[in-house]
């Protein structure tokens, strides 16, 4: 049974425009994030030239804001239901609003790896293919298309999964790799050098896996997606 609240909206209703701040939320906050990157790889005063030292406390606020983005898209759908639920006025804008965080950390990370003089293509394809993707698709669902027209999959959500949490490693890699690498360490001087000398990859790299199978599974979905249009007979 349905029950209404005090303002005279019913539990569903609140609960779709509940759903609808938190994306407008994600949306907002991916600016912020683009800039903490931003500035977390800027150099600092008194760098050698073509050397750039990594704020750490910078990229740890930008990884924990990206996380707390990351999530709002779960409680959304948990809270306000499908997307496209009637209840959500502005539902449609849910896979819009996750296509902006994603890419637009990817592209603010390719910059600053870019500039830094780090950026490889074992990064730069996966992310130039999941940003290709949604852009596509973005230009081609438009407003009528994303609520009505066709029918997002299974596949779709865990793709989606997957590319945020390959993206959230990406951008915590510098401060937990310290975690990593103080571990490997541990307490004997002579092994502290060496693991300084060799700083471990295995963040980057486990956020580069995730990636690339993000990027495997948006080619898929979005031949499903071209290919499997749902029309509704009737919209309520």
């Amino acid at each position: 049974m349905t029950t209404s609240t005090n303002n005279g909206l019913t539990s569903d209703e609140a609960g779709g425009a509940f759903a609808d701040g938190l994306t407008l939320i994600r949306l907002l906050m991916t600016p912020l994030i683009i800039f903490v990157i931003y500035k977390a790889w800027s150099g600092q005063p008194g760098d050698p030239e073509g050397f750039i030292s990594l704020n750490l406390s910078l990229v740890l606020l930008a990884s924990v804001l990206f996380a707390i983005a990351a999530v709002t898209d779960v409680l959304d759908d948990y809270v306000g239901g499908s997307a496209y639920a009637m209840e959500r006025k502005f539902g449609w804008f849910d896979d819009i609003a996750d296509s902006v965080l994603v890419s637009g950390t990817l592209v603010a990370l390719m910059w600053v790896t870019h500039k830094a003089g780090l950026l490889h293509w074992t990064f730069a394809v996966p992310a130039i293919v999941l940003i290709g993707r949604d852009l596509i698709l973005a230009i081609t669902k438009g407003y009528e298309l994303s609520k009505y027209g066709f029918n997002e999959t299974r596949l779709g959500d865990i793709k989606s999964v997957i590319a945020m949490l390959a993206t959230c490693l990406l951008v915590a890699a510098p401060w937990l790799s310290n975690i990593v690498d103080g571990w490997r360490g541990g307490s004997d001087a002579e092994k502290v050098m060496r693991v300084y000398d060799s700083a471990s990859p295995l963040v980057w790299n486990a956020g580069l896996v995730a990636l690339w199978i993000a990027a495997a599974l948006s080619v898929f979905t979005a031949i499903k997606f071209f290919s499997n249009p749902v029309i509704p007979d009737e919209v309520n």
